[in-house]
């Protein structure tokens, strides 16, 4: 297993800063926010120094996220179908595998019939658009969207009947929709290219006592997912993904507990 770190949870910095944090951490990836390519792109007038840097530091790009919906408006879904597109022309400048993608802004249970097709039809032409530049659409599993329990995924993965539709797993958001991360790892492992992993103290009937915590601690069993991961033989990245100042000490913490405990080299 690789490790890597999600550039969302540090929106507010330059790449630059994120890329500084992946070196100090000795990690070998940066999931890359698309508004921090964005952003670069227009402080220097193209990506090339930002590939360039990359190289140089052999530091890998799992997956390019953006924040799209296929079920707010027809007016969102051409807007987010536009920008899975420019994401892929990304993936494709990074040899990056995955465009992560989110599907729903709803839980599963709360949608209409006809929002969900709609929402699937926007999806299986932005699978069409990812299979024009040879790359795969990681849905990310999370609480409040279609995504959210193990049934909805399934139903999701099957309706698409796309090979290029993958998973990036993230048990702490099933945990917030009270699913077992480990029960929906078992049924979920084969569709999955990429894992996000964060921990939290998050009871989810007293919202006042939420605080992050390192990957080993907090309320889900992090090490349990690691030694199933390995067990299934799972080669690919894990990104850390937390937001803010204490987020980043959560990772710092993270980082050492993984490598006195031999999950990370």
């Amino acid at each position: 297993m690789k490790w890597s770190l999600c550039s969302t949870g540090n929106q507010d910095k330059p790449v630059e800063y994120v890329l500084n944090r992946v070196r100090e951490l000795g990690l070998e990836g940066i999931e890359l926010w698309i508004g921090h390519i964005d952003d670069y792109a227009e402080r220097h007038g193209s990506i090339d120094g930002l590939i360039e840097e990359l190289g140089r530091k052999g530091v890998k790009v799992p997956a390019v996220s953006p924040y799209v919906a296929f079920s707010k408006s027809d007016e969102e879904r051409e807007r987010s179908l536009a920008i899975v597109e420019q994401a892929a022309q990304y993936a494709v400048r990074f040899n990056s595998p995955i465009v992560r993608i989110f599907l729903g802004h709803l839980p599963s249970a709360e949608t209409p019939v006809e929002l969900w097709e709609q929402s699937m039809e926007a999806l299986r032409k932005a699978l069409a658009i990812a299979d024009r530049y040879g790359v795969n659409l990681g849905l990310e599993l999370h609480n409040n969207t279609f995504a959210d329990t193990i049934g909805s995924i399934e139903r999701i993965v099957r309706e698409a009947n796309h090979p290029r539709l993958r998973l990036i797993f993230d048990g702490f958001n099933l945990y917030l929709e009270r699913v077992d991360q480990a029960e929906a790892l078992e049924a979920l492992i084969a569709y999955t290219d990429h894992v996000h992993m964060k921990s939290y103290f998050w009871n989810l009937d007293e919202p006042e006592t939420r605080r992050p915590t390192s990957v080993f601690d907090g309320d889900v069993d992090n090490a349990r997912i690691c030694r199933a991961l390995q067990r299934h033989g799972y080669a690919g990245f894990i990104s850390f993904e937390y937001f803010g100042e204490d987020g980043e000490n959560c990772v710092k913490a993270s980082v050492s507990e993984l490598r006195t405990s031999g999950w990370m080299k």
